[in-house]
């Protein structure tokens, strides 16, 4: 086992544009010190400077990093793509080895609302809407009992709120 009773584990996923660094963003502030943030494109694009692909280097990363935070008692926000067909066996490692209560979020935006927040993003010109197009995977679910889906018109503030009310009951816990 991973962590202990007392840790969290809150996985924030879906399509580039979604929200899902702002959501991860105010969900580690509110749920204070002692909350670490483990952001896919960062160990991905930063540290590890790789292209996303099956069996990439940062996939164990990833886990090890959340492994890492969990084992010396830190909660864990996770946020990223993490497109089922290649992260889909790490997260459900992660989720039923750990201890504690884990919750997993999907941020089910469509396309075209996702290239229309993009365009207000400061890393818009990093990537274009046919980039987007290349990792936008509709309905990327995990699929496992208590997955949370946020609908599009859900604000962040609401989306944070529904994601805390989940985490605080035992009942939040999924597994695959």
């Amino acid at each position: 086992m991973i962590g202990n009773e007392g840790t969290r584990l809150m996985i924030v996923r879906g399509p580039s544009g979604a929200g899902k660094s702002t959501v991860a963003r105010m969900l580690r502030e509110r749920m204070g010190r002692g909350t670490a943030l483990v952001q896919q494109d960062y160990l991905r694009r930063v540290v590890m400077w790789e292209k996303d692909t099956a069996g990439a280097a940062n996939i164990s990363l990833i886990d090890a990093v959340v492994r890492h935070a969990l084992g010396v008692g830190y909660d864990v926000v996770l946020e990223g793509i993490l497109a089922v067909d290649h992260y889909g066996g790490m997260l459900s490692g992660l989720v039923t080895e750990h201890a504690g209560v884990s919750v997993c979020a999907y941020l089910d935006v469509p396309f075209d609302e996702t290239v229309r927040r993009h365009a207000a993003r400061p890393q818009a010109a990093e990537f274009t809407p046919d980039d987007m197009a290349g990792w936008f995977d509709p309905d990327d679910r995990l699929g496992v009992t208590g997955e949370i889906v946020v609908p599009e018109s859900s604000t962040a503030d609401d989306t944070v709120r529904t994601l805390l009310a989940a985490m605080s009951g035992r009942q939040a816990r999924w597994v695959r």
